[in-house]
């Protein structure tokens, strides 16, 4: 027979910024002296982690190190975005259709007139 335990009142949830149902809850353990970390996928528990106050203070230390060095550094633009700028620059170095239409005319003139000898320039001019 399975154990069903009660989650204490106070505790807070961090969600997975991958999405799929994940999350991590803190929740405090003033009788045992501790901080319970719990990874939890969907509704299930799949893990825990007991830390002594002077344990979650370092973890505290590490997330915001973390953050300050994810603060200083710029803002990455979502791949979609970027996508859309290259395209866009793209756009810009094609060649205009005008101009894609006047070279093609201009070979088939050139084409045309080649077993006539007409458009050479004379060998001494």
């Amino acid at each position: 027979m399975t154990t069903v335990v009660r989650l204490p009142v106070r505790g807070r949830w961090a969600w997975d910024a991958r999405g799929d149902r994940r999350a991590v809850r803190v929740s405090p353990h003033p009788s045992e002296n501790v901080v319970n970390l719990s990874v939890w996928r969907d509704d299930i528990c799949v893990g825990t982690v007991r830390l002594l106050p002077a344990e979650a203070a370092a973890l505290v230390t590490g997330l915001t190190e973390g953050l300050t060095e994810l603060a200083e550094r710029p803002v990455a633009a979502p791949v979609h975005d970027l996508e859309a700028r290259l395209a866009r620059l793209e756009s810009r170095l094609a060649e205009p259709a005008w101009r894609t239409t006047a070279a093609r005319m201009l070979r088939s003139v050139r084409d045309a007139v080649a077993p006539l000898g007409l458009g050479r320039r004379p060998s001494g001019a």
